[in-house]
C-alpha cells in the first residue's frame, strides 16, 4: 500500500490508490488546511519533494486553481485533489 510523508510534521500513513492526500492528511492525524474541499479556493496547496509520479494526473480545474496562484504543478498540488496512484508520496505543507 503506497505510503505518504507529510512534512514538516513528520507523519507517514498509509494510503490506498484513489485518497486524495487531504484524506491522507487525515489518517495520519495531521491538520491540514483546506477551504473549499472541492478544487477551488488553492487554500490546500502542498508542496510534492518526492514521489510526484506517484500521484494521478492534475484535473484541468486543478490546473487552472494551480495556475491562478502561479504554482508550477510539477512541483505543488491541491491536497483535496491531488489522488494517490501507485506508490509513496511525500509533500510539505507550505506556510
Amino acid at each position: 500500500m503506497p505510503r505518504v510523508t507529510i512534512l514538516p510534521a513528520e507523519a507517514v500513513c498509509e494510503a490506498s490508490p484513489g485518497d486524495t492526500l487531504l484524506d491522507a492528511g487525515h489518517k495520519a492525524g495531521v491538520e491540514m488546511e483546506a477551504g473549499c474541499f472541492n478544487c477551488s479556493c488553492g487554500t490546500c496547496v502542498v508542496e510534492v519533494v518526492a514521489g510526484a509520479s506517484h500521484l494521478e494526473p492534475p484535473s484541468d480545474e486543478e490546473l487552472d486553481v494551480l495556475d491562478a496562484w502561479s504554482r508550477d504543478p510539477d512541483r505543488f498540488r491541491l491536497a483535496c485533489a491531488a489522488r494517490v496512484a501507485t506508490g509513496d508520496v511525500s509533500i510539505r505543507q507550505l506556510d
